[in-house]
């Protein structure tokens, strides 16, 4: 049951152009703080006073207005295709060096230090330091990076077939990545708890740890467990629900790292996410052998392995991408806003510096100089409001429909049910079984091995939970995004970018997904 939340458009012009639903970075509403005002703002080319701004939010969901031919895109997007392997590295030599400086200057920032009617131009400059850095990352990881693996994919499908596409992709799986590695060390604590009915099922680490102390006989494997956890907590602690800031990160809440090594102590070892990659490794190592064969004394098949070489480094930069720009990024900001927000309650301007998030930005900069501040029953207001735009179901899109909307959405014929829900493929094989259909990552302890995950967005939080489903349905994703790689890697068939999929799929139905077409048939 979701609250009835309206969409309206903050203008009246606006309803002149359609706005799509930003799905797949910010699938869950933004508090206040956060929706008012973006450090990537700093990004955007100046506006044409005549045109409304390329992106809006609404109840804390981002929309972007579609772009005219012509018109001024994002410079995000502005990035180079890579000429050699050696290009595809340059994110990691020149811009995480960067990026550290970033994080540890708003993890450690002071706002003590912070003088009297500085505070305006103080926030700007953390904004114009995050964007240049995000920019940066972007600009040389995620953007050429997936211009590489087009280049390669279209390439190969002009020489072999489109019916080998499914094979272009398996050439660049394989390779060891930051979303792998948190599962494989998810999966290790799993293995130490596995089978002890004591400690599997309990919620938060300080219930297993213990139970594990409170039996002499398992000292020994309470002290592996509890290395090997905060071993996990410091390399991956960093991730968030969502990327939302006011929410807690694995570092300050242990309850979904170790809802997931729950959900993993029940599965065979056969199940191990290290298993699984290294299936897609072998694939992977074949198929290049098979390529290269070919390549001897053909010239186009010769260049085509070298767009394959460029193009593999796809999956380690632009998939740990997520970990160390991403979500490092939102868990340093939130700490940042943390500080402040206990800055703020001994100041006696806030009961509890969560509070901070309620603020928006023009309030907060004017509370913190000293002017008025929101009163607690505004806050709490707010609260509440979150509350249900975090329950609510956004609109696909606002203001006129999408170009070719009949196309690209899965609408039922007048009078009947809609049985077939078409998607990109991302993923190949198929798999029927129980769909399980959330919001929240919260929900996610109610999945069971071989459960459907169907979701908005499969945002990298909840990658561990592949090696639990039998397939993947979300609204939004392409084949080069974050979903399509983590779903080969694990082996398990996927269908992205079906738009309005949730629209249609409910909870506990019998669903089939092919994710070789791109279609899901309920039942």
């Amino acid at each position: 049951m979701h609250n009835i939340v309206e969409f309206v458009l903050p203008e009246k012009n606006y309803e002149d152009y359609c706005w799509m639903l930003q799905d797949e970075h910010n699938p869950a509403s933004h508090p206040p703080l956060i929706a008012s005002a973006s450090p990537l703002a700093a990004l955007a080319p100046e506006q044409n006073p005549d045109t409304p701004p390329t992106t809006i939010n609404i109840n804390g969901f981002n929309y972007a207005r579609e772009i005219p031919p012509g018109d001024v895109v994002n410079p995000l997007l502005q990035v180079t295709n890579p000429e050699s392997a050696e290009d595809m590295e340059k994110w990691r030599a020149d811009w995480l060096p960067e990026m550290d400086k970033l994080v540890d200057m708003l993890e450690n920032f002071d706002p003590t230090t912070v003088s009297d009617g500085c505070w305006k131009e103080t926030l700007k400059s953390h904004d114009q330091e995050y964007a240049r850095v995000f920019r940066g990352i972007h600009r040389t990881s995620v953007g050429p990076g997936r211009m590489a693996a087009t280049r390669f994919l279209d390439k190969l499908v002009d020489i072999f077939g489109e019916e080998r596409r499914s094979d272009g992709m398996a050439l660049l799986q394989g390779f060891p990545n930051l979303s792998l590695d948190r599962a494989s060390t998810l999966w290790n604590l799993s293995r130490i708890i596995r089978g002890d009915e004591s400690l599997m099922g309990l919620q938060d680490i300080s219930q297993i740890l213990l139970q594990l102390e409170s039996h002499h006989f398992d000292i020994a494997r309470g002290i592996e467990f509890k290395r090997n956890f905060d071993f996990m907590i410091e390399k991956f602690g960093c991730t968030s629900n969502n990327g939302l800031q006011d929410l807690p990160t694995w570092r300050e809440g242990s309850h979904i790292p170790i809802s997931m090594i729950n959900a993993y102590s029940n599965l065979d070892d056969a199940k191990s996410p290290i298993q699984a990659s290294n299936t897609q490794k072998e694939k992977r190592l074949l198929l290049e052998s098979e390529l290269r064969l070919k390549a001897q004394g053909n010239p186009e098949i010769l260049e085509l392995t070298r767009l394959m070489e460029i193009a593999q480094h796809l999956l380690s930069n632009v998939e740990d991408h997520n970990l160390l720009c991403d979500q490092q990024c939102v868990a340093s900001s939130r700490l940042r806003w943390l500080n402040i927000g206990l800055f703020m309650k001994n100041r006696g301007i806030l009961v509890d510096n969560n509070d901070i998030f309620y603020y928006r930005r023009e309030e907060l900069e004017e509370a913190l100089e000293g002017g008025s501040v929101l009163s607690q029953l505004d806050i709490n207001h707010r609260k509440s409001m979150q509350m249900a735009f975090r329950s609510a179901l956004p609109p696909l899109y606002l203001g006129q429909k999408p170009k070719n909307v009949e196309n690209t959405l899965n609408l039922p014929e007048e009078g009947s049910t809609l049985k077939i829900i078409k998607g990109i493929p991302t993923s190949p094989g198929t798999y029927k079984g129980r769909a399980r259909v959330f919001q929240s990552i919260d929900e996610a302890s109610h999945l069971e091995e071989g459960d459907i995950l169907v979701v908005r967005a499969l945002t990298p939080p909840w990658t561990p939970y592949l090696g639990l489903v039998g397939a993947v349905v979300t609204n939004s994703g392409g084949p080069l995004s974050h979903a399509a790689i983590v779903s080969r890697e694990f082996g398990i068939p996927a269908v992205l970018g079906t738009l309005n999929g949730t629209d249609f799929i409910q909870t506990d139905t019998t669903i089939s997904v092919d994710g070789t077409q791109g279609i899901v048939v309920i039942d």
